[in-house]
C-alpha cells in the first residue's frame, strides 16, 4: 500500500454503516416506510391537531345570548312601555311571526337598555344603538324616522333614569 491511498482510505470510525430496510413480509403485517413518509404523516397529524385545537377555541368563545327573567322589574315595564309608544300601526301591519321576532327582540333589548342603565356610567351611545337596531325590524318604515324616533325614546328613558334614581 502506497502513502496516498493509506491517506484517502476512511478509517474504521469515520465511515458510516450502510444500512438496509429489510424487506417487509407477508407474515410481519407492517409496512416499511421511507424515511420522507414517517415526517409527512407526523407532520400531517400534528396539523390535524392544531386545527382541531383551534376549531374548538374559535367554537367556544361565543358570546352566550342574555335570557330575558320571567319576572320583569318596574324599571323594565316602564322603559318597555317608553319604546312601545307610537308604534302601534306600524305593529298591525306585521305578520304573526314578524309579531313575534319583534316582541322577542325588543324585550331583549329593554333588558340590555336595563342594564346598562344599573351601571355607574351612562352609554347613550350604546342605548341608541339598541333602539336603533329594534326598530330597523319595522319594514318600510323611513331611515330618518327611525333614528329620529331612536333619540326620542332614548331621551325619555334617560329622564326615567333620573326619575328612579332619587326613589
Amino acid at each position: 500500500m502506497s502513502a496516498t491511498e493509506y491517506n484517502n482510505k476512511p478509517l474504521e470510525s469515520q465511515r458510516q454503516p450502510s444500512v438496509e430496510t429489510p424487506a417487509p413480509t407477508p407474515e410481519a403485517g407492517f409496512e416499511v416506510a421511507e424515511p420522507g413518509q414517517t415526517e409527512n404523516k407526523e407532520g400531517e397529524k400534528f396539523l390535524e391537531q392544531a386545527i382541531d385545537g383551534l376549531t374548538k377555541k374559535l367554537r367556544g368563545s361565543k358570546p352566550k345570548p342574555s335570557k330575558i327573567p320571567q319576572v320583569k322589574d318596574e324599571i323594565t315595564l316602564q322603559i318597555e312601555k317608553v319604546m312601545e309608544e307610537g308604534l302601534g300601526d306600524a305593529f298591525k301591519e306585521l305578520t304573526p311571526i314578524q309579531k313575534q321576532e319583534f316582541k322577542i327582540k325588543g324585550e331583549e333589548t329593554a333588558w340590555e337598555i336595563r342594564n346598562l342603565l344599573r351601571g355607574a356610567h351612562l352609554q347613550v351611545k350604546k342605548i341608541v344603538r339598541l333602539i336603533l337596531a329594534w326598530l330597523k325590524m319595522l319594514p318600510g318604515i323611513n331611515r330618518f324616522f327611525l333614528e329620529q324616533e331612536a333619540k326620542i325614546k332614548t331621551d325619555k328613558i334617560i329622564a326615567l333614569k333620573e326619575i328612579n334614581k332619587y326613589r
